[in-house]
């Protein structure tokens, strides 16, 4: 007898959990954690004043407010969530926001310098056509940063509660070794790489 799959539609679980916890992001676990995740790439990324910044999976924009301390960038965010990209509007007014898929980026070609993905790209379905679109819209000498969860021992059975249970639009938690897979067959190449506690980063240019 056939085994029922749960099937997912990710980014509609997606968009309806972040738009239930849009009001309250910084107060939940998962603001909490992803406060590490945007740390962790303004220490790490150099920016240049004027550079302009799309971060993908923006949540209530709090990445693109930290990286202007740092630099005067132009800063665009982009949320599945339209709740949150609501948030984000009000508490950035000095930053552009968009609701849309990571998979088909509401931008034309060769727009940004650098593009962030804090803790989001584990949400993407369809990776391949994530790094066809980011691509498409970085300039030619831009930079893709990807900040992921890491979980080296129990990656394997988080994965398998994931597929089974959760409904917050999870796809799948990466290795190192899988993402470096990914991106190569993708055609990027890494150019900086860290790991640190549960922390993964890369920045990665177009091959």
């Amino acid at each position: 007898m056939k085994k029922h799959q749960h099937k997912h539609d990710y980014e509609q679980e997606s968009a309806d959990y972040y738009n239930q916890i849009a009001e309250k992001f910084d107060h939940t676990f998962d603001g909490f954690l992803s406060g590490f995740f945007k740390r962790f790439i303004v220490k790490h990324l150099e920016l240049a004043d004027a550079m302009s910044v799309l971060d993908i999976g923006c949540a209530n924009g709090t990445l693109l407010s930290m990286l202007a301390e740092r630099a005067k960038i132009f800063g665009t965010g982009l949320d599945i969530s339209e709740g949150m990209v609501q948030i984000a509007r009000k508490l950035h007014p000095d930053f552009t926001f968009q609701q849309g898929s990571a998979e088909v980026l509401p931008f034309q070609d060769a727009t940004f310098d650098v593009l962030t993905c804090s803790a989001s790209f584990h949400h993407f379905p369809n990776p391949s056509e994530f790094f066809a679109e980011a691509g498409r819209v970085l300039k030619s000498d831009g930079r893709l940063v990807i900040a992921e969860i890491y979980i080296p021992v129990v990656t394997r059975a988080y994965n398998w509660r994931i597929r089974r249970f959760n409904t917050e639009g999870d796809v799948k938690v990466y290795t190192p070794a899988e993402l470096a897979e990914l991106f190569a067959e993708n055609g990027w190449r890494i150019v900086k790489r860290k790991i640190f506690l549960q922390i993964q980063y890369y920045e990665l240019k177009k091959m």
